[in-house]
């Protein structure tokens, strides 16, 4: 059997070494790499062969729906498994729209952990035993809504989309030069091209408009 390398985020140095010894203890599974952000994770990501993603949804630099896209974006079929303490139906259905192809819970087992991360290696999709079924009807009820309502924005670019998204959640040029590894001279050309794109004037208008489209929550 093949060795599943791992790319670990999560925002607790301790809980990111805990999964690393855990799983290490099963012999297809090598931790490559463990990040306490979603920016160094992105780093690990573009310098490492990363065959899963294990990753929390509360990171301290992202909000980690956006941190999903911004993984999805670089690399399209990365399967990733959300393992997480939020049970509410809103955020397993926010993190499957997102592209996540797993959601467990921080009160699974870790044989139930493994199990999902070779499932998502495989192509199919986990979701925690301790998720209400409720929550797995609510997915499948509203994954396909929203797409006939993001208008302007399906017509930016993969990378104006993740300049405009990083834009509304209140970055500055700087960061996200560093997240996106692009110039600022960059960022502030697509910032314009977004601005005249969605007819927005300002970040503020932005935030706005990304939080009725569902691209980004209020916090």
């Amino acid at each position: 059997m093949s060795t599943l390398h791992l790319l670990i985020v999560d925002q607790h140095p301790v809980v990111g070494a805990g999964l690393e010894l855990l799983l290490e203890r099963h012999s297809d599974i090598e931790v490559s790499a463990t990040a306490s952000d979603g920016t160094t994770g992105l780093q690990w990501l573009r310098e490492r062969a990363i065959d899963v993603v294990v990753m929390d949804l509360h990171l301290p630099d992202m909000d980690g729906v956006e941190a999903i896209r911004l993984y999805l974006e670089e690399r399209k079929e990365l399967p990733i498994v959300i393992f997480t303490e939020q049970d509410e139906e809103v955020a397993v259905y926010r993190a499957l729209k997102a592209g996540a192809r797993g959601y467990l819970l921080k009160c699974a087992e870790i044989s139930e952990l493994v199990a999902a991360i070779h499932e998502v290696h495989g192509g199919g999709y986990a979701l925690s035993a301790a998720l209400n079924p409720a929550i797995v009807n609510f997915y499948l009820a509203h994954r396909d809504e929203g797409s006939d309502s993001l208008g302007k924005y399906q017509a930016l670019s993969t990378r104006e989309k993740q300049v405009f998204r990083l834009l509304a959640m209140g970055r500055q040029t700087m960061d996200i030069s560093e997240i996106l590894y692009i110039s600022p001279k960059t960022v502030a050309k697509h910032r314009a091209a977004v601005k005249k794109k969605l007819n927005l004037a300002n970040a503020a208008q932005m935030a706005q408009y990304a939080i009725q489209l569902g691209v980004i929550r209020v916090q």
